[in-house]
């Protein structure tokens, strides 16, 4: 059909940022007025049990990760944080806040996972308006329903990193995304290049849901339109250009301090070659495979892959995401020579999800048409979305074993040493130990000095060896810098369940 005979009965969109407002008030109007009570709970419960999960594990043991962000950065100037790259565990737009929430609220996890938080807590209502602006509030509450309660969202919601951050900026990329390509306005192109770039501050993987955000876009103008395709296509290439020059900006304390070549390299990071990827993808894409998978049965599984292949087979703008995510990873993946962690792929579970939201969409359609003729839309979704909360939800929860490592007995080591130790004493620990327990002494107030590499003082020695690492007092003592381990008589003066502690005392 001709482009004109689309759009003819339409009200032509009011362009500029008046625009962008006028539509924002509208589809707010439109949540309130064109939808039942009745759906409106189901949504604030779907999302406040989503908050229910989420918090329950705020306060769990603190990550290796976490830690090394609280005492690297974090506890430090927003000028350092802003400025460093030293080590990748820097997610620079996170680390900010995490400095801001625990210098107001204290050295918590709770606190420094706080960010985290309200950033999973937003993508809730964003991502459910997003999948009702494209498809329908059916898709939408369904797919609420998948990220509310899946192992993968709660996890990272509540761990002190920059990926719920990268989440959030992917869904408001999608929807600036959205608007762009139905209005042509913009401020929409402007506001897809700052979620982008600001995306990409809270972690430079942000580069994967970036450029599949302006992929997707560009393909549905491809798809939508033809004599104003190519001027729409030019503003979105402007737009991605806008996105590199503020990514360019953001990092420019970076660049200056450290140069360029601690920003596209940086000291941590394990150099990629082609011989070291071809060893490593395949090891690399089960680890990914296995972390999604842990989280449902292989039967849910393998019913949520052919969902979405049929989503992709019926919807255009469902396929057409699905390309915009292909034709993005893939590629990076083979141009940066590395298959990214398990956490780095968590975005693409949006766009999973949301074909498994359609699959069952339309199951229930096909239930109604066969079997069940008087089954509406309204219970076919509360049928739909009960099932997914149950399924998932009890997976979930079920999964054995935690797939990130935690330390917990950093905290009674840390109560140990406050209680124990005095000024001019030495304690000495090793990662993956260090950075954990310098935290939870941090977080109860104690002396971070006691942990810091150097001569040895006038008070006693205490060393943290944790066997699960192979590690001896000795070879602790070393890494500390203190080479006359073998003339202290060194006793265990404690022990936990994975840790012991020696002393000279």
């Amino acid at each position: 059909m001709p482009e004109g005979s689309r759009h003819r009965h339409r009200k032509a969109p009011k362009p500029g940022w008046a625009g962008l407002r006028s539509d924002l008030s509208a589809s707010l109007r439109r949540f309130r007025h064109g939808t039942s009570v009745d759906h409106k709970r189901f949504v604030i419960a779907v999302v406040a049990l989503g908050a229910v999960l989420r918090v329950l594990r705020l306060n769990g043991p603190v990550t290796y990760d976490e830690a090394l962000t609280y005492v690297h950065y974090a506890d430090r100037s927003f000028g350092f944080l802003f400025s460093d790259l030293g080590i990748a565990g820097n997610h620079i737009l996170y680390t900010a806040l995490a400095r801001a929430s625990t210098l107001i609220f204290g050295a918590h996890a709770w606190a420094l996972r706080l960010p985290a938080f309200l950033a999973g807590m937003l993508v809730l209502p964003l991502f459910y308006s997003f999948s009702r602006a494209v498809f329908n509030r059916h898709i939408a509450v369904i797919v609420l329903c998948l990220v509310s309660v899946g192992g993968p969202f709660v996890e990272y919601s509540a761990l002190a990193r920059g990926y719920s951050l990268s989440w959030l900026f992917l869904v408001c990329g999608l929807l600036a995304a959205r608007h762009f390509v139905k209005t042509d306005n913009t401020w929409s192109a402007v506001l897809l290049a700052l979620a982008c770039s600001l995306g990409m501050l809270a972690t430079p993987d942000m580069i994967y849901p970036a450029l599949m955000c302006i992929a997707w876009a560009a393909l549905m103008v491809v798809m939508r339109y033809r004599s104003t395709a190519r001027m729409r296509l030019m503003k979105l290439a402007a737009a991605s250009m806008m996105a590199l020059v503020l990514c360019f900006l953001m990092y420019l304390p970076v660049i200056i301090r450290h140069s360029l070549d601690q920003l596209l390299n940086p000291p941590s990071e394990v150099e990629n070659t082609w011989a070291h990827f071809m060893d490593t993808h395949q090891d690399r894409v089960f680890d990914v495979w296995a972390y999604f998978s842990d989280s449902a049965s292989t039967f849910l599984a393998f019913a949520g892959a052919v969902a979405v292949i049929y989503a992709a087979y019926t919807s255009l703008k469902y396929r057409l995401l699905v390309f915009a995510f292909l034709f993005t990873a893939v590629p990076l993946v083979l141009l940066m020579r590395v298959v990214a962690p398990p956490a780095v792929w968590i975005y693409s579970l949006y766009v999973l999800n949301l074909g498994v939201a359609i699959g069952l969409f339309y199951l229930m359609k096909l239930v109604r048409d066969k079997v069940l003729p008087g089954f509406s839309k309204a219970n076919r979704t509360l049928v739909a979305s009960a099932f997914v909360l149950l399924a998932f939800g009890w997976f979930g929860l079920k999964a054995e074993g935690d797939p990130v490592e935690r330390f917990p007995e950093a905290m009674p080591a840390a109560e140990w040493i406050l209680k124990n130790t005095h000024s001019g004493d030495r304690v000495c620990a090793s990662m993956p130990w260090d950075a954990p327990i310098d935290f939870e002494l941090r977080s109860l107030g104690g002396d971070a000095n006691l942990l810091k590499d150097g001569p040895l003082g006038s008070g006693f020695v205490y060393v943290v060896v944790g066997p699960g690492q192979g590690q001896t007092p000795e070879g602790v003592m070393a890494d500390a810098g203190i080479l006359a381990a073998d003339t202290l008589k060194l006793h265990q003066v404690a022990g936990w369940r994975r840790l012991e502690m020696f002393s000279d005392r």
